[in-house]
């Protein structure tokens, strides 16, 4: 019994790390979230249990101070609840209470909120100057996108049906691996002319020693 419970507890402890992407810039955070914004985390629940041992879930409260990305037209909330799991090593589970730049998806089944360690989250003492003049310029750049996409007798709905949090984390790491590959493939071009030249300057140094003999 003790081997098995030692077994489960190193899995547990692995999977919480087991999250795989690559370290996230505010550009392709913006691009990715449903919600960005600047928000007080003044309460944090993580006592609540799942039925996986002692796997944690974890429920935060935030006080939203200012919007970059709004999930909605009509979203007038002052406040939001964040979720988070443990089992789920995507997850981005607040510790520590403070104001943070918080990129975040909805969970439509539930209306919580949920950021990942695939976004740029990060405490407000981590923010640059360069970082606040990007949000800017991402914000105007994404008001103008959705207003030049509206049609005028558009009617805004209240309805956040977004992907699930799984999807979400499949999407932005399959974006990931588009640009890996995208950069693969250049890289392997690259190499390519550079054979080729290589097997071209080769051959004409044979040739040029053929005709000295």
């Amino acid at each position: 019994m003790k081997r098995v419970l030692l077994f489960l507890s190193v899995f547990l402890s692995i999977s919480v790390f087991a999250c795989k992407c690559n370290e996230p810039t505010i550009r392709s955070s913006f691009e990715s979230a449903d919600f960005v914004f600047i928000g007080d985390v003044y309460d944090m629940n993580t006592t609540y249990k799942t039925g996986y041992l002692e796997v944690e879930n974890a429920l935060s409260r935030v006080k939203i101070e200012k919007i970059y990305k709004a999930p909605g037209d009509n979203f007038k909330s002052t406040e939001v609840t964040f979720f988070g799991q443990q089992f789920n090593s995507c997850d981005l589970m607040f510790r520590r209470k403070g104001k943070y730049l918080i990129f975040a998806y909805i969970e439509p089944d539930t209306t919580f909120f949920y950021s990942s360690h695939c976004l740029a989250t990060k405490m407000l003492s981590q923010v640059t100057a360069s970082d606040y003049q990007l949000l800017e310029d991402l914000q105007k750049e994404y008001v103008k996108e959705m207003n030049a996409e509206i049609p005028e007798d558009y009617v805004f709905s209240n309805d956040f049906r977004t992907p699930d949090k799984i999807i979400n984390d499949l999407k932005f790491q399959n974006k990931q691996a588009l640009a890996k590959n995208k950069n693969l493939k250049i890289y392997l071009i690259l190499l390519a002319v550079l054979l080729f030249i290589s097997l071209i300057v080769l051959v004409l140094k044979l040739i040029r020693k053929k005709k000295k003999f």
